[in-house]
């Protein structure tokens, strides 16, 4: 191999260095601040609006990439998104429902229910409803949802299992309901505690995807 070869190979490699020191420095900045904010607000609490940044980034977005694949949302259906913060997943939610669906944010804060109202209007989109509500008493009949996503969202309910036995109420029979966590939330549960709390609240694990980094369980209601 010639020199000039050698040199380009040692550019890429020093270049994906370079990428992979930045990712972690940025990652583990995202922590330190998630860590702090969890000292802030204490577990099991939700993160303030005045934060919404930090749950709406570039990183954070990339690093769940594939949670809405592993939703498995389907044209048509009803689907309950529960505890969207400001949106980072609303509007791409929205498009798999569409036009013959409905997708249905609820938050517990009105400042983020705000932000998600304000990114649906921009968006152009007819077929979301916004509501402000605890997770507790969820503005839903029994049995209208064909399916619901919980994105890193679960353990900053004070009572998990509480507000999965509410999902369980909305959710129609067969319907599924969908927990995705990441390593770099602070609130981070292991697996075996979500699937823990989603069999004390009546549901059966189905699908287990990714890794201890991040990972996305679906359960399904019995019929």
């Amino acid at each position: 191999m010639n020199a000039t070869g050698g040199q380009g190979i040692n550019r890429r490699k020093l270049f994906w260095v370079a990428v992979a020191l930045l990712g972690g420095v940025a990652a583990f900045w995202l922590f330190g601040l998630k860590l702090i904010l969890k000292l802030h607000k204490g577990r099991g609490a939700p993160c303030p609006s005045s934060w919404s940044w930090l749950v709406d980034n570039p990183l954070r977005r990339w690093d769940v990439r594939h949670a809405l694949d592993r939703v498995g949302i389907r044209a048509g259906e009803t689907v309950l998104e529960l505890g969207p913060g400001p949106g980072a997943f609303t509007v791409e939610a929205a498009g798999r429902v569409g036009q013959g669906g409905r997708l249905i944010a609820v938050d517990i804060q009105p400042a983020m229910i705000a932000q998600v109202a304000a990114r649906v209007r921009r968006a152009g989109l007819t077929n979301v409803e916004t509501h402000v509500a605890s997770a507790y008493d969820l503005p839903l009949d029994d049995g209208t949802v064909d399916r619901a996503f919980l994105i890193t969202v679960l353990p900053e309910i004070p009572d998990p299992v509480r507000g999965l036995r509410e999902v369980y109420r909305a959710l129609k029979p067969g319907g599924i309901v969908s927990i995705t966590e990441e390593f770099l939330d602070p609130d981070y549960p292991l697996r075996r505690t979500t699937v823990a709390w989603a069999e004390a609240a009546g549901f059966v694990c189905v699908a287990r995807h990714g890794s201890w980094w991040t990972y996305t369980l679906n359960f399904r209601k019995p019929c």
